[in-house]
């Protein structure tokens, strides 16, 4: 691709699939590298809550498009290791709302530095140019992710 003529339909293709392939690649290092003590799939459920607030377990399982049943297993793990509590949802007393613990705040917090570090020793041997040439496509992407 240049920058005076268009790209094709066959090198949007390729760019979307370089794209989609890099960023899986480095969500699922990220991921595997750093989580302590859960699974990838219970840290975005505390992280949900951290940035959300306290939620239904009906709730949450909407937002993981997971079934109920398969969010409260994960939801009892995470009870059970004192990462988050269940209390009454103050308006519907049949329901409760899934709140985090310190422990599960403190998790989130070591979970995130040690994810970030990671990157960071990853990308510390670049020089200045790729350096900031990666801070213009982490912008891009960014914006791509509709964040």
């Amino acid at each position: 691709m240049s920058a005076s003529t268009p790209p094709s339909d066959a090198e949007m293709f390729r760019l979307a699939n370089d794209l989609r392939i890099a960023c899986q690649r480095i969500a699922r290092r990220v991921r595997m590298e750093s989580t302590i003590g859960v699974a990838p799939h219970q840290f975005t459920v505390l992280t949900r809550v951290h940035n959300e607030g306290p939620q239904t377990p009906t709730h949450l399982a909407a937002g993981e498009r997971v079934s109920l049943p398969s969010m409260t297993r994960t939801v009892n793990y995470l009870v059970e290791q004192g990462y988050a509590l269940r209390m009454p949802h103050p308006d519907d007393r049949r329901q409760v709302l899934v709140h985090l613990t310190d422990a599960g705040e403190d998790l989130i917090l070591q979970t995130i530095a040690q994810r970030d570090s990671w990157m960071r020793a990853h990308i510390e041997g670049l020089d200045d140019e790729q350096l900031r040439l990666l801070r213009q496509a982490a912008d891009l992407l960014l914006e791509v992710s509709g964040v």
